[in-house]
């Protein structure tokens, strides 16, 4: 024996990581298919605010692709866009209802509204940065960041 073994047969080709590597890089249909670089496109169409509808269908879309840590990062933005919508709303009633009953009511709608979009904007960045580095999420479930 020479002390040389190998698993392979001699009939098996033998695979190289380059030609592979080169398949799996960066190309911009990759956008729209479940991984790390649509969850960024959706955190960035999130902080956009008018665009997070489109970001809602990705997280619908893809809610069950992919592996676990995708999938806690799809139900984090279609949290975080379920808080948008309805910290937005009740600050927009209020500030409605404030012009009629009191302007304290509207000092209180602003600043829900205000809240809101802070707290939005810093779910959005953590999120963003946890799917840039391909993080998982430390709780995903949670309503704050």
């Amino acid at each position: 024996m020479t002390g040389l073994r190998s698993r392979r047969t001699a009939n098996e080709p033998e695979h190289s990581a380059t030609g592979d590597a080169k398949q799996k890089a960066f190309s911009p249909f990759g956008l729209f298919r479940p991984g790390s670089a649509n969850i960024c496109l959706c955190h960035l169409l999130v902080l956009t605010l008018l665009l997070s509808p489109i970001a809602l269908v990705f997280a619908f879309l893809y809610a069950e692709t992919g592996g676990h840590w995708q999938q806690t990062h799809y139900h984090y933005l279609r949290t975080t866009i379920a808080l948008l919508v309805i910290g937005l709303s009740a600050g927009g009633l209020m500030i409605l209802l404030g012009a009629a009953i009191s302007s304290v009511l509207m000092l209180v709608g602003l600043v829900l509204c205000t809240a809101t979009v802070l707290l939005i904007f810093a779910r959005s960045l953590h999120g963003f940065y946890r799917a840039l580095r391909g993080f998982p999420l430390r709780n995903h479930q949670s309503y704050f960041i």
